[in-house]
């Protein structure tokens, strides 16, 4: 049998709201997952490819601050994306440590190819609320982000 344990109406609401953002956290991780895995990437590589796209070659430390997905062998990851001739390293002149990725011929029209359909995915998903509780909901979660 269950335990009722009764908490401030104050502490309730919030583990109501910290269990609502895990289970809708958990969904939407669970859609993208499975759109990247039509692409024959995983979410990791998807993300690598995703940065890149947008913002151009990046050393490898910047990549992995912008990764939204912590994966723990990045390392691996890179070699997997080389091996499919989706980037490349490319090793700094000023400093050998440094290693900048950039996305190959074949990355960049990898990310054009997938991209607009992941993006529309994106937003047939978001669908379900409007685009004014959508702006809502980004400035609560940006703001829970930053102060917490």
């Amino acid at each position: 049998m269950a335990k009722e344990i009764v908490y401030k109406a104050k502490t309730q609401l919030a583990l109501n709201t910290l269990f609502s953002i895990g289970v809708a956290q958990n969904i939407l991780q669970e859609k993208m997952h499975a759109y990247i895995k039509t692409t024959g990437l995983t979410d990791a590589q998807f993300a690598i490819i995703d940065i890149l796209g947008h913002n151009g070659p990046l050393k490898i430390s910047e990549i992995y601050k912008r990764m939204l997905i912590k994966s723990g062998n990045k390392t691996m990851i890179l070699d997997s994306l080389e091996e499919k001739d989706l980037i490349k390293r490319i090793f700094s002149k000023n400093d050998r440590r440094e290693i900048i990725i950039e996305l190959t011929q074949v990355g960049e029209k990898f990310f054009a190819d997938n991209y607009k359909g992941f993006s529309t995915y994106v937003e047939k998903t978001l669908s379900v609320i409007s685009l004014t509780e959508q702006k809502e909901l980004n400035t609560l979660l940006n703001k829970l982000s930053e102060k917490i």
